[in-house]
């Protein structure tokens, strides 16, 4: 009997919380992967989905045509790194939350045998 308590808490306070932190990096590194975050900051500037409007016509084009596609694919661009930079930081304020979620987690897991048994001398205090 006294072996079952003993591998309990040895498994208790040092096998699970690394296993809860291998979690906590899986999910991390999961949801990093998907938003994108190191290609989004990589393409930051870039074309939405590799388009350019100026690229859509095939007809000949006067300077003035010129001027206008440039700061059409400027507004473009600026537009798509907007809309990058809304994905990185979703993607950011999730991996805190992330973090924070597992790391209440990982107190509630090493506090909650302690409080446990604090309870219960309680209870039983008071029947007797």
């Amino acid at each position: 009997m006294d072996r079952i308590f003993i591998g309990y808490f040895y498994w208790h306070f040092t096998v699970a919380p690394f296993g809860i932190l291998r979690i906590m990096r899986n999910y991390l590194n999961a949801y990093w992967h998907r938003f994108l975050i190191t290609q989004h900051l990589r393409t930051l500037f870039s074309p939405w989905h590799r388009r350019n409007p100026s690229e859509l016509g095939n007809k000949k084009k006067t300077f003035t045509d010129k001027i206008i596609d440039l700061i059409i694919d400027l507004y473009i661009r600026l537009i798509a790194a907007g809309a990058r930079t809304a994905i990185i930081v979703i993607g950011l304020l999730w991996q805190a939350v992330l973090l924070i979620i597992f790391m209440f987690l990982f107190v509630f897991w090493i506090v909650w045998p302690i409080a446990g048994a604090y309870l219960i001398s309680k209870g039983l205090a008071m029947i007797i």
